[in-house]
């Protein structure tokens, strides 16, 4: 396919009869995602899998559709269904007229937004004849979200790459409680994630403790790992969102409310001008980002965080119902914070159903009243080890990238999964 393939990725024993020949798409463009490279390394590096990577930014549908039935198995990873869906569109057709391959789709950003259609994503999924969707929430949630694709509802959750995510001794520890990240968008409709940041750091400040928290930027994958190692611990919620619906009936009366509280002219997350942007180096946009913050002409995103979150709440969600199942997720930042041994403070929740509160991780009741107990729990050099250290246990025994990939070689290789 010219250049859109990468090719030479095949590895590990045996002969290509013995490995499932996979045609990773991907859509690739400067960006600090780990879990994108996470599963790409994993599913390229794993013995079971031979690989040929496909970036579907600049593969055409022609293209595409003379090398479909090339494969036993075709996988979707999380970019080509995150942010965009400008360049997952175009190809839906090719992939739909393959004969023999199956078709797995992971799905990124698994939460409703007033900048894509969640709608129009299920639509494509349909369109593309998926035989499986991998989603990262619970399945009974996943099945809710995708049950007019005619496919397969399976529960993949992120996991560890512990080539990269790896503790260091805690004398290498400089900073009590690390964090890097975003602000969660006021269109989710919760700030549950914001709010317990901002008891904990308060809560640390007057604890006199060393904190270094920035929500306004991320780091690459090498430098968010040796971050998180030198942090005792960290904070985080789980992702997601509770108003989670196949539909964007929702997300149009937020993007309504949004376009009329507006201070300032924004452009649109579908221009042109923001498409292009996606294409320029991490660096560049960073710069860019900054500018539009202080530029009396903005990214609509910006202007829209801008908004104060309880109007928000109480024109659009307050009388909203949540959704019938259970939205929210454990997220790859979980993962490598556990993969660092650095002990993590959370709201309590389900995780997946993977850890288990104030046994993997220092549990925060939903009021907050008990940041300060979290914070000396946090301090005493037992309790966080024992918490880190069954934390690391149970995710080396059984949740790292390469358990995620042996699971999917069963999947994609136990006979005729479509259901529609």
């Amino acid at each position: 396919m010219g250049d859109a393939t990468v090719r030479g990725r095949r590895s590990g024993p045996g002969s290509g009869s013995e490995q499932l020949r996979t045609l990773l798409l991907t859509l690739t463009y400067p960006t600090r995602t780990s879990y994108y490279s996470d599963w790409r390394d994993a599913l390229c590096n794993h013995p079971r899998f031979a690989c040929d990577e496909v970036n579907i930014l600049a593969v055409t549908p022609t293209e595409l559709a003379r090398r479909v039935d090339d494969y036993d198995a075709i996988v979707a990873l999380h970019s080509c269904s995150a942010d965009t869906l400008d360049y997952l569109a175009p190809i839906a057709g090719a992939l739909a007229e393959r004969k023999r391959s199956q078709l797995l789709f992971f799905i990124g950003n698994e939460y409703n937004s007033p900048y894509f259609s969640s709608a129009e994503r299920i639509a494509i999924l349909k369109a593309a004849r998926s035989d499986i969707i991998a989603t990262q929430l619970l399945e009974e949630a996943g099945a809710f979200l995708y049950a007019g694709t005619g496919a397969r509802v399976v529960a993949v959750p992120h996991g560890l790459n512990p080539s990269v995510f790896k503790p260091r001794p805690d004398q290498a520890r400089t900073i009590d409680l690390g964090l890097r990240g975003y602000k969660y968008p006021v269109f989710l409709g919760d700030d549950e994630r914001n709010r317990l940041v901002n008891a904990i750091g308060a809560a640390a400040r007057r604890a006199g403790l060393i904190f270094d928290f920035s929500e306004d930027k991320r780091l690459d994958r090498d430098d968010w790992a040796r971050f998180l190692a030198g942090c005792t611990g960290t904070v985080s919620t789980e992702a997601g969102s509770w108003y989670i619906a196949p539909d964007d009936a929702l997300m149009g009366r937020v993007a309504e409310f949004l376009r009329k509280e507006r201070s300032s002219l924004a452009v649109s997350s579908d221009s042109q001008l923001r498409r292009a942007a996606r294409k320029l180096p991490t660096a560049v946009k960073s710069i860019l980002w900054t500018i539009a913050k202080r530029s009396p002409v903005t990214l609509d995103v910006i202007a829209d965080n801008e908004v104060d979150f309880h109007a928000l709440y109480d024109a659009v969600f307050r009388d909203t119902p949540r959704a019938p199942v259970y939205g929210k997720a454990i997220s790859s930042r979980h993962f490598e914070a556990i993969g660092t041994k650095t002990c993590q403070i959370m709201l309590k929740g389900r995780y997946n159903d993977i850890l288990v509160a104030d046994e993997h991780y220092i549990a925060v009741d939903p009021d907050r009243m008990d940041c300060t107990e979290a914070l000396k729990r946090l301090m005493d050099p037992s309790e966080r080890s024992r918490i880190a250290e069954r934390a690391y246990d149970l995710v080396m025994q059984s949740h790292t990238y390469a358990h995620r990939v042996d699971f999917l070689h069963e999947l994609l290789t136990s006979g005729d999964l479509r259901t529609a």
